[in-house]
Order: C-alpha cells, then sequence, then structure tokens
C-alpha cells in the first residue's frame, strides 16, 4: 500500500475518487510534456476506466468557474490538470478585473459607465475584430462575475483605476496584486464541493462518436506512462488556455514572436489541447492575434507585482525611453504601447517614471517599496539622480518632466493625447520601473458560441463540448484590453458550467 502511494494516483485511486464524487483535491503524479500532441490513431475505446458527468480540462479562473457552477447545478465534476499545481497562468495573472459596476465602484465619485460604453472600449481595442455577441457578454456579465468572485471571499483594493485602452474607470485590483487571490478562493470553493482536482494528469486525446462527426464521448489521460479513459457522460469544458510558451505554434501566426522574446506566461501554457480539438474538427480563429504585455522585467520577461505598476499608473506616470523622452500615450492600449517600443524604440529597457505624491492611488506602497529593495524599483531624491541610476540622459528627463508638468496644469497632452493627467510628478523621491515587451496573451483559439459551445469548421455545435477561457478565439479581436481577461474568463467558465450540465447523459 505504501508503495502504491509512492507512486501518486494510482488507476483504482482515480476510479474510486471519481466514482465516490470525490472527497476534496487530490494530487496525481507527473505527466510528461510535449510541445505539440502526437496525432490520435486510436479509436473510440471500447471499455472506459471510468467516467464523469462533466470532465473540465484546466484548472485556472475558467475551468475552476466551470467546475464549479456544474457542480453546483448537481452535476458530478472531475477536473484535470498537467501541471503539478492548479491554477496555471491564472495563478499568476496580475489580479486585475474590469467591471462596469461594482459594489466597490458605487462606493467612489466615479464617471458613470455601463455595458454598452465597455463594449464600445472593447471593440475600438480590438479593431471590430472582434466577434461583437462574445464581447457584449461579457461587458454585460462582467458585473455579476465579480459579485460572484466576492461572495466567494475575493477581496479587492477599495479603489478603482482606468487603465490603458478604457474610457472609464472600472479596473478593479485584488489586494496582493495577483491572480492567485482570486485562485485561491475559488480552489476552496471547489475542495469544499468535493470536486476531485487531478494535478499531473495530461489530456492526449478527445474522444467523439466519429472524427469529425457525433458528440463527444470522453478523453485518454496520460498520468506517468498510465493511460486512462474517462468517459464524459454529458460533457467537457476545454479551459487549458492559451499557448503564449508554444514558440513553434506562436512564430506559425507571426513570425517575428521567436525564442528570443520571452513570455509572462507559465511554462504549460502550450496549446495542446487546443490542438486536440482542432483534430476532431473544432474551427478556430484569429490565431494571429497575438499580445505582448508592454511591462515586463526586460531581464526575465515575467510579470511581477512590479510589472503591474505601469498598468495600473498610466494616469499619473510617464513612459521614457534612453533619451528621457516619452514616446507613447501611456493611456493607449497594450498594442500600441508595446509596437511603441519593440518598432519605435527598437532598444530596451523602456522606464516608468512616476513620484512619491500618488503611490496609493495606483499600487500599495508596500510593493514598491519591496521593489526598491530588491533592485526593480530604482528610487532617487531627484530627476537628475534617478536618471543617472537608470541610464537614461538626465536633461531629457528633467525637461520632459517640465513640459509635462505643464500639460497637467492645462489639462491638455499636446503631445500624444492622453485624455487623462491626474498630478504632476514633482513630489519626490522620485521612481523608475524598467520595463520591456513580453508574449502575453493569445487572442486567437476555438470558436465559440454566446453559450460557450465549441463549433466545427461548418460552423456547426460539437455537441457536448464547451470552451472558455484563453483556449478560446473572438472575445477580443485583434487587442485585448488589460483586464478583461478574467472577466472573460469568469463569465464563460459559468456560462459553459451550467450549460454542459444541460446535455442528455450517454
Amino acid at each position: 500500500m505504501a508503495e502504491e502511494k509512492n507512486r501518486g494516483l494510482t488507476r483504482r485511486e482515480f476510479i474510486r475518487i471519481v466514482g465516490a464524487g470525490g472527497a476534496g483535491l487530490v494530487v496525481g503524479g507527473v505527466a510528461g510534456s510535449r510541445l505539440f500532441p502526437q496525432k490520435a490513431k486510436a479509436g473510440v475505446p471500447s471499455k472506459w476506466d471510468q467516467e464523469a458527468e462533466v470532465v473540465v480540462i484546466g484548472s485556472g479562473f475558467a475551468g475552476l468557474a466551470a467546475a464549479i457552477e456544474a457542480r453546483d447545478a448537481g452535476a458530478d465534476v472531475v477536473i484535470l490538470e498537467k501541471m503539478p499545481h492548479p491554477g496555471g497562468n491564472s495563478a499568476i495573472n496580475g489580479g486585475q478585473y474590469a467591471a462596469w459596476t461594482s459594489r466597490i465602484r458605487k462606493k467612489l465619485n466615479l464617471p458613470e459607465d455601463s455595458p454598452e460604453i465597455m463594449l464600445q472600449d472593447m471593440m475600438e481595442a480590438g479593431a471590430n475584430l472582434n466577434w461583437k455577441e462574445l464581447a457584449q457578454k461579457v461587458a454585460e456579465e462582467s458585473a455579476d462575475g465579480i459579485e460572484w468572485l466576492i461572495d466567494m471571499g475575493v477581496q479587492f483594493m477599495d479603489t478603482v483605476i482606468q487603465a490603458g485602452g478604457h474610457s472609464r474607470p472600472r479596473t478593479h485590483q485584488t489586494v496582493n496584486m495577483s491572480g492567485g487571490d482570486i485562485v485561491k478562493a475559488q480552489l476552496n470553493a471547489v475542495k469544499d464541493r468535493g470536486i476531485p482536482l487531478l494535478t499531473e494528469h495530461k489530456v492526449v486525446q478527445i474522444f467523439r462518436e466519429s472524427p469529425n462527426e457525433g458528440r463527444v464521448l470522453g478523453v485518454e489521460v496520460d498520468h506517468k506512462g498510465e493511460k486512462i479513459f474517462l468517459k464524459a457522460k454529458k460533457g467537457i469544458v476545454l479551459a487549458a488556455g492559451g499557448f503564449s510558451r508554444n514558440v513553434d505554434l506562436r512564430m506559425k501566426y507571426v513570425p517575428f514572436l521567436t525564442s528570443e522574446i520571452p513570455s509572462t506566461n507559465h511554462p504549460g501554457a502550450t496549446g495542446e489541447v487546443m490542438l486536440l480539438a482542432m483534430e476532431i474538427g473544432a474551427s478556430t480563429t484569429q490565431l494571429d492575434w497575438i499580445q505582448l504585455y508592454p511591462f515586463a522585467d526586460p531581464k526575465t520577461g515575467v510579470l511581477d507585482k512590479v510589472a503591474v505598476v505601469p498598468f495600473t499608473a498610466p494616469a499619473y506616470c510617464i513612459y521614457v525611453d534612453k533619451n528621457g523622452k516619452r514616446f507613447v500615450n501611456e493611456l493607449a492600449n497594450r498594442k500600441v504601447c508595446a509596437d511603441a517600443q519593440i518598432f519605435g524604440l527598437g532598444e530596451k529597457p523602456s522606464w516608468t517614471v512616476f513620484d512619491n505624491s500618488s503611490i496609493e492611488k495606483f499600487t500599495s506602497r508596500k510593493i514598491v517599496d519591496k521593489g526598491v529593495a530588491d533592485g526593480r524599483v530604482l528610487k532617487a531624491e531627484t530627476l537628475e539622480e534617478l536618471a543617472q541610476k537608470a541610464g537614461f540622459d538626465p536633461a531629457g528627463i528633467k525637461e520632459t518632466v517640465e513640459r509635462y508638468n505643464r500639460m497637467v496644469e492645462k489639462g491638455v497632452d499636446e503631445d500624444f493625447g492622453k485624455p487623462s493627467m491626474k498630478a504632476k510628478i514633482q513630489e519626490p523621491p522620485f521612481y523608475a520601473i524598467p520595463q520591456w515587451p513580453s508574449v502575453h496573451h493569445t487572442m486567437g483559439g476555438l470558436q465559440i458560441t454566446k453559450e460557450a459551445q465549441v463549433l466545427d469548421l461548418q460552423g456547426k455545435v460539437i455537441p457536448g463540448l464547451y470552451a472558455a477561457g484563453e483556449i478560446t478565439g473572438g472575445v477580443h479581436g485583434a487587442v485585448r484590453l488589460g483586464s478583461v481577461a478574467i472577466p472573460d474568463c469568469i463569465v464563460f467558465g459559468r456560462t459553459a458550467g451550467r450549460n454542459v450540465v444541460e446535455a442528455e447523459s450517454l
């Protein structure tokens, strides 16, 4: 018995746990990792090792939301996760949630917002390439989604900021500036409901009644070299994320995104579940739209807590180049800011510069102070000293800040048209954060309906197959607005979870 436990979750244990509905979170062994899955060769298994009504693939925001909703609707659910720990990219996400209203926003004296205005911002950023009914659903249901999370125990700061590309303040920030705040609450909800969550269980094949016809039947799971055939009596929810870490796949659609450009994503963001769905006839859309996060750590490409600050601070800061000069509207969307660096400057890093006066308006002083202690944030009593520490031109930054402060007084950005300049940069100490773009989000993916149903190449619904989150495409068009990823995941994850239980059981 001890030997069996040391191997991780055995087939017998898997069967016992799933068959019993699960008693809590379950972890297993390690499955191999392939950049691309092998072409499926096996037919539908003659015998299934076990069955569950709903199989959820992926344990980030979308997958956990789907599992919770499906379980609350009375279904028997199991979550499969290929990595050693649950959460995926969601656990290292910056923790920003855009919602047009919330109990937090209602306490603040902020400009009026609406689902229509939020949708307009999403469509404008997306170059009107968004599938409008999908974007509209996210905008409309974002408010209900954040209330659902707050009721679940997620804590947000008592401030709402206007982030780049948004025309209104609607971005809510978790207290620890991490998506882990949300994942933790979701995992607690999963545990409370007794939903089995099997880590290091990699899906290697999705079965359909025939290769490109009929409903989905189940999956083959690779658990440390051991095959497990799991039948999905009602359906499957695909929530395995995007492919930002799959260099070959991203270069197929955007050739300049070579291995020299890092990614903010976790190592498991390789997109093989999307490819498996394509093998059974699923349609994709807009795979060539890949977003770079403009403000990652230039040395590592990581989106750490410090790297969130340039995104939340644009109304209170400036972005400058090596000459100490501004080069972009700081409130522009992420593509504009990233392109201005890669194609405009061409030489890393650039810097976010701000002063002491407004830190609490866009982040916590604790994060800034820790960044200074760690060397990620530079701090100085004068702009000239800051320039010397950072490596940009002292005379240039002094001239830039003086001009910027005059424009703040006028209320008009005569250089780049930034619509909101909340404060001058004049109170020491002054701060600078180095930054550079890193591959962050794949806007394209599986084509779905507004009910989260996956479509085939003929535009027909694949019975029993649902998808949510970054594995899907069409919500964001050409550019995803920052802080809209989480509502996308929550809205469609919940939708998928509610709808999959309505399917007729096999």
